[in-house]
């Protein structure tokens, strides 16, 4: 586990914007993950890679996000399958002006979520204990993202019910993004989706691309599929 002025050192050489509540805000989440990494497999980024690839690393994607993609704010936002909280929390203490809803499976990692919600106040995070392809929220939300869930065809199929006409689809992938994005042609046909890809900056080891789209139509009717018909 790296200490407070190692962490504090990291943000403010990545996050120079940041005000001395937001470090705040941002070191106490990393040590309530480590100290949860303890008792279970939260998630698998520790030490300096849990600050750097989890924490900072989430927090300039959506930086990137809000200012190139989409305004965050006042939107309603959906992270599927956050786990540890990544990739919306880390943004969401620095930049609390959008609505977030997180659904996650695993209930170990709801009460991890609930545990950070009531610890840093965060007032506009919900946390659902539910499947993205259960949700019966239609055409509620205005932003869709994921961060190492399931492939690109698998999200695509079990979130588009869920958002807005118009809403912004944004997935984060890695350099083999282009093998999912052609085994995504059943679904891509399906939901008429047009990909945007942007190639972020390298902050760390591992390249990552925003694959984008929009919600141009209502839902067609039998999708989402059953589970094991969508894997």
């Amino acid at each position: 586990m790296i200490t407070s002025e190692q962490i504090k050192n990291n943000l403010k050489n990545y996050l120079p914007f940041l005000n001395n509540e937001a470090l705040e805000k941002l070191e106490a989440y990393y040590f309530l993950i480590e100290e949860e990494n303890q008792k279970y497999n939260l998630t698998g980024f520790k030490d300096e890679k849990l600050l750097n690839e989890g924490i900072i690393e989430s927090i300039l994607t959506f930086k990137f996000i809000n200012e190139n993609i989409l305004n965050l704010s006042e939107k309603e936002v959906l992270d599927i399958g956050a786990g540890a909280g990544f990739p919306t929390v880390p943004y969401l203490l620095i930049n609390p002006t959008f609505n977030l809803t997180i659904y996650e499976a695993l209930n170990k990692r709801v009460n991890f979520l609930n545990l950070v919600k009531e610890k840093l106040n965060l007032k506009n995070l919900e946390i659902k204990h539910i499947r993205c392809e259960e949700s019966k929220e239609i055409n509620k939300f205005d932003f869709i993202t994921a961060r190492a869930v399931a492939e690109l065809h698998v999200l695509m199929e079990i979130s588009h019910h869920v958002a807005k006409i118009g809403a912004t689809f944004c997935f984060l992938k890695s350099k083999n993004f282009l093998d999912e994005v052609l085994n995504s042609n059943f679904i891509t046909k399906k939901l008429r989706a047009n990909f945007t890809f942007f190639n972020l900056e390298k902050y760390f080891e591992k390249e990552n691309i925003l694959v984008t789209y929009t919600k141009e139509s209502e839902t067609p009717q039998g999708i989402p599929r059953k589970w094991n018909q969508i894997k």
